[in-house]
């Protein structure tokens, strides 16, 4: 069980980063956007990628400005975004995942959404 998780009592759940991360995603659907163009890119070559290099390639290389956060993308959504593109994708896997506040959410609405954004749907 990871550090964090360990420390939160039984029954509590923190969801303060879930509430930032659904603000955020839903304030910033661009930066998804951006996350899933490169890892689809990395799934290209790939059979695992990094979550974290996604991130800051995206932060490097793009003029995003996140709405709502003092930070262009708060490191404390890395989980939440991994675990919504597996999940966006169903490729279960492709991000190595350790044990997280975020394991028991369920990004369905989210992705639908998303795909709204994008004209998917």
């Amino acid at each position: 069980m990871g550090r964090l998780k360990a420390t939160i009592p039984d029954g509590y759940i923190p969801n303060r980063y879930l509430t930032n991360f659904k603000t955020y995603h839903r304030n910033n659907p661009n930066v998804f956007a951006k996350i899933a163009e490169y890892a689809d890119r990395a799934r290209q070559t790939r059979k695992k990628y990094s979550i974290e290099i996604i991130i800051n390639v995206v932060r490097f290389w793009t003029d995003l400005n996140g709405v709502g956060d003092p930070f262009k993308i708060n490191n404390n959504y890395k989980a939440y975004y991994a675990r919504m593109y597996m999940q966006y994708r169903n490729c279960k896997g492709f991000f190595e995942e350790r044990s997280s506040i975020s394991d028991d959410y369920d990004f369905s609405y989210d992705i639908e959404k998303f795909k709204t954004y994008i004209g998917e749907n």
